[in-house]
Formats: structure tokens, sequence, C-alpha cells
């Protein structure tokens, strides 16, 4: 189990000293990371390993976990930011400062404060308290900030640009908080206050020309999500070939998905016809799935033991909406 989720001056400084300013790649650290001591204490936390930087992915929810084997499949992501601080004031876009983003003029966050006060919800925003300084009887309330999932940074023939995800489990949990609920709970304010934070977050992003989307994963299609976590788990590992060795595995595995005959046949016959291991073939295979080097069906569970299905329905079409430029 976490620790408590609570808000207190000692967060506020560890997520400041974080995400001001964020870095990029392999030097980026979430405002909150997925260990005990920092995770919500009812939270399914775990860490994913990120195959561009070679760090590892905070995700604080089994829906996270979903929605980022999805996002991680696009190859037009060249970094993400996880477990983001939304800026409680003015502050630069995500990607002032990036090598890719040098000629832009980007415009500039306003902060979630003067957004909250503009929306006449400025009660709902978080703040914390902060210790008395010496000779002072009472201390300093200061903002808080609200914590996002996913900020992807994407790339396209125009240059970059960000899309903003966030998720939760249903629709309705968008509008109707379902962690920290106990039966005192007042549901109108509770309700009125995830309708303002979530409200705030799509204002504060749209400014700057990022959108704000929302995943409920009960609509994500389960076999798709497990088939790409096990085909991802693969990617971390090594093989012994050459460029051109892989190629012509590759290409073998490929004529086996045109005849729809089991990833097994195509691996004994390499084997037998190669002296090559089994394991570094299904290496190939499985990396080069991820690539979308070989095509299969996603959407049918992958068994290398029963024949390739070719693909019928392109994943990264059914969540073009996450990846494209809006």
């Amino acid at each position: 189990m976490g620790t408590s989720h609570k808000i207190s001056e000692a967060r506020l400084r560890t997520i400041l000293k974080r995400q001001q300013p964020a870095a990029f790649g392999a030097a980026y650290v979430p405002a909150i990371r997925a260990v005990r001591e920092e995770a919500p204490r009812i939270s399914r936390f775990q860490e994913v390993w990120f195959h561009l930087y070679d760090r590892y992915i905070s995700t604080l929810s089994v829906p996270e976990r979903m929605v980022l084997h999805i996002i991680l499949y696009c190859p037009w992501l060249f970094d993400l930011h996880e477990q983001w601080m939304l800026p409680y004031l003015p502050t630069p876009h995500p990607l002032s400062g990036h090598v890719l983003a040098s000629s832009l003029q980007l415009p500039d966050f306003r902060g979630t404060l003067t957004i909250a006060d503009e929306l006449g919800v400025l009660k709902f925003h978080p703040t914390v308290t902060c210790k008395p300084k010496d000779g002072e009887e009472f201390g300093e309330v200061v903002p808080f900030p609200w914590i996002g999932d996913f900020l992807l940074f994407l790339k396209d023939s125009k240059g970059p640009y960000c899309n903003n995800i966030t998720v939760k489990s249903t629709d309705e949990e968008f509008d109707v908080p379902q962690v920290g609920i106990k039966p005192s709970t007042d549901m109108l304010r509770a309700a009125a206050r995830e309708h303002a934070r979530h409200k705030v977050e799509e204002v504060l992003t749209n400014d700057v020309s990022i959108p704000t989307i929302r995943v409920a994963t009960d609509k994500v299609n389960r076999v798709v999500v497990a088939n790409l976590e096990q085909i991802y788990g693969w990617c971390k590992r090594r093989d012994p070939f050459t460029v051109e060795q892989r190629e012509q595995i590759v290409d073998a595995f490929r004529d086996g998905v045109a005849a729809q005959i089991p990833a097994l046949e195509v691996i004994h016959h390499l084997a037998v016809t190669h002296g090559y291991l089994p394991r570094d073939l299904k290496t190939v295979m499985y990396q080069a799935i991820w690539r979308r080097q070989i095509r299969i069906d996603l959407y049918q569970i992958f068994f290398t033991d029963h024949p390739f299905i070719p693909e019928h329905t392109d994943v990264l079409v059914e969540f073009a909406d996450w990846f494209k430029r809006h």
C-alpha cells in the first residue's frame, strides 16, 4: 500500500523542484513517482520502461497503464510527460526549450489560478498552508497544483505539437469522483469540484493549442491492450543478428502472416535451416510487430502456436484522435 496522498508543503516543494522547469527525455521526473512512498494509498501503481529514453514511466492506476501501452505504440511520439504539473502561474509552453521547437513562436500557459478565477471556481483550487516563519503566528496559504495524466509530444510534417490525455475508468468519473469518497462526503460539492478541475485543465491546455482528450478505458478493447503489453515486453531484449539477417527474418515472418501459418512454424523453420535460437527469433518477431513492420490483427489474442491473423483494423486509426494534430 502507498502512503497517504495528502497535500503538504513538502510535497509542493518536491513537485516544484521536479517540474520547474520540466526536462525532456531521460531527464524528465514526474511530479508523482510510482513508488510506495509517493503513490496514493489505494492506487495500483507501476513503473513501465520507456523504450525511447531508457527511463521508467510512472503510472498510478490500471486505466493509466492501459492507455500508456497504446500511447507508446504511436511511432511519431518523441517524448512523454506523465504525472505532469498543471501550472498554476503563467508558465512557458511545454515545448519551450526543445530543440525541435526552436523556430516556433509558442504561447504561454496563463495558469490554473487565473482560469479558475475566470470560471468562478477558484474556491475549488487546492491550496496548502506553509509553516509559519520565525516570528509569525500563521503560515502563508499558497496554491497547490493539480496533476495531469499524460502530456504527449508528437511530430508530423509541420513540426512538433502536444496532446494532453486525461484518463478515467468511465465517462461518469469525470463528473463524479470515485476516490476519497466517504459516507459523509457532500457529493454535490464533490461533483462540482471534479467538474471544475477538469474544466480548468481543458481551458488551460486549449489556450496554448493543446487539446485535452478525455479517455474512458471501459471503451478501450482489452484484447488490444493485452497484446500490446505482451509485445512491448519484448522491446527491451537484444538479439545477435546483423541488420541483413534481421531483415531476412522479418521477411520470413511477413510471409508467415500472408500464408496464415503459426509463428512457431516460422520459428522452427528458421531455427532448423539457420541454427538461430528460438528466443532470438521471437525477439525479432515481437519487436517487428511493435514497430509495425509485421502487421497482425491486434484485436485477436495472439498465440504463437495459432495461425497468424493479418491486420484488419489499425489501432492507430481507431485511436487517431489521441495522436493527430487538432
